[in-house]
C-alpha cells in the first residue's frame, strides 16, 4: 500500500504570502500530515493480512521525512500500543483484540522476525508439545531452537527463548498456519526426543515423562524415521525409547529399538549427571539410576 503523495514545497510556496505563517510552520504541518499517512498505512496492513514490518520499509513510505522523524513516529506509536518491537528495525502491528494485553501472539510474527534476523529456527519442547496435545506444566516462555546463541525477547509479558542446536538444519518440522502465514513447528516424533536431550529446559525429568505420556498419541512410530536420519545421539534414543516402553507404548518405541541394536554397545545412565550405578536394562543398555516420577 502506497501513501498518498503530498508536496510539502508546493504548501511552502502556498504559503508564502501570508505573513502569519513561516516555512517552519509549513513544513511541521506536512511532517504532521506524513505521519498521519504512517500510521494509517500501519494500521491497515492487517487488512491486507501482513502484522509485521522493517523500519526500512517504513521510511520508503515516508520519502518527504528523514528516518529520525519516522524513528519517532514509530516510538509513539509503540507507547500508544499500536504496534511493538521485538528486535531492533523489526515491529509488530498490535491486533484490536491483543491491545488490552499489550503485546501480540507469538504466532503472529515469529516467522517473519526470524526472516528478519536471518535465522532458520523451528517451534520446539515444550511450546510444541502443547501444540500436540500435552499439558506441561512449565510452558511459561515459548521456546524456538536456532543454531546460534541468541537472547530472549520479550514482548510484553511474552518470552521467546532460544535453545541452541548447531545440526537443526535437517530437523523433520511441520508447517502450520498463522493469519499471517506460517511458521515451523518440530513433529511430534522431533518434540519426544528434544524432550529428553533438552530435559532441564522441558521442566525435569518428571515433567518429561508426564509430557511424553500426553504426547504420546500423536507420535507416528513410522515418523520417526527423519529423526533417526539426523544421526542423534545414542544416549538420547536409548533414554526416549526407554521411557516409552515404561508408558506402556512400546509400539512406538520399537524403531528406536531396531536403531539402537544396530549400534555399538554402550551403557548409559537413565539420568545424566546421577552417577552410574544402577540397574541395567539390556534391552535399551540403560543404567536405571534413578527413579522418575511423573510431576
Amino acid at each position: 500500500m502506497q501513501l498518498a503523495s503530498r508536496d510539502c514545497r508546493l504548501s511552502r510556496a502556498r504559503a508564502a504570502p501570508l505573513p502569519v505563517r513561516s516555512y517552519a510552520t509549513v513544513d511541521a504541518e506536512c511532517m504532521i500530515l506524513h505521519m498521519s499517512d504512517l500510521r494509517d498505512w500501519m494500521l491497515g496492513l492487517p487488512a491486507l493480512g501482513q502484522y509485521t514490518f522493517t523500519a526500512e520499509e517504513a521510511y520508503i513510505q515516508q520519502p518527504a521525512i528523514s528516518a529520525a522523524s519516522t524513528n519517532a513516529a514509530l516510538a509513539r506509536a509503540e507507547t500508544a500500543g499500536l504496534i511493538v518491537t521485538p528486535v531492533r528495525g523489526f515491529h509488530v502491528v498490535v491486533p484490536l483484540e491483543d491491545r488490552g494485553v499489550g503485546a501480540p501472539s507469538w504466532r503472529l510474527f515469529l516467522d517473519p522476525m526470524m526472516a528478519h534476523l536471518g535465522l532458520k529456527y523451528y517451534v520446539g519442547i515444550l511450546t510444541a508439545a502443547t501444540h500436540h496435545g500435552a499439558s506441561p506444566q512449565a510452558a511459561q516462555v515459548t521456546q524456538v531452537v536456532v543454531p546460534r546463541q541468541r537472547r530472549p525477547v520479550d514482548v510484553g509479558r511474552n518470552r521467546i527463548e532460544f535453545v541452541v542446536w548447531h545440526g537443526m538444519a535437517s530437523a523433520p518440522i511441520e508447517l502450520v498456519n498463522a493469519p499471517s502465514g506460517r511458521y515451523r513447528m518440530a513433529t511430534p516424533e522431533l518434540t519426544a526426543l528434544d524432550l529428553v536431550r533438552y530435559s532441564s529446559r522441558a521442566g525435569g525429568w518428571g515433567n518429561v515423562v508426564s509430557v511424553l505420556h500426553d504426547l504420546a498419541p500423536a507420535v507416528r512410530p513410522s515418523h520417526f524415521r527423519p529423526v533417526l536420519a539426523m544421526q542423534p545421539a545414542a544416549a538420547d534414543i536409548a533414554r526416549l525409547g526407554y521411557l516409552l516402553e515404561q508408558l506402556g507404548v512400546a509400539d512406538i518405541a520399537a524403531p528406536l529399538h531396531r536403531w539402537i541394536e544396530g549400534r555399538p554397545e554402550r551403557w548409559v545412565p537413565l539420568v545424566p549427571g546421577s552417577g552410574r550405578a544402577g540397574v541395567r536394562d539390556p534391552r535399551w543398555r540403560i543404567v536405571i539410576n534413578e527413579s522418575i516420577e511423573p510431576d
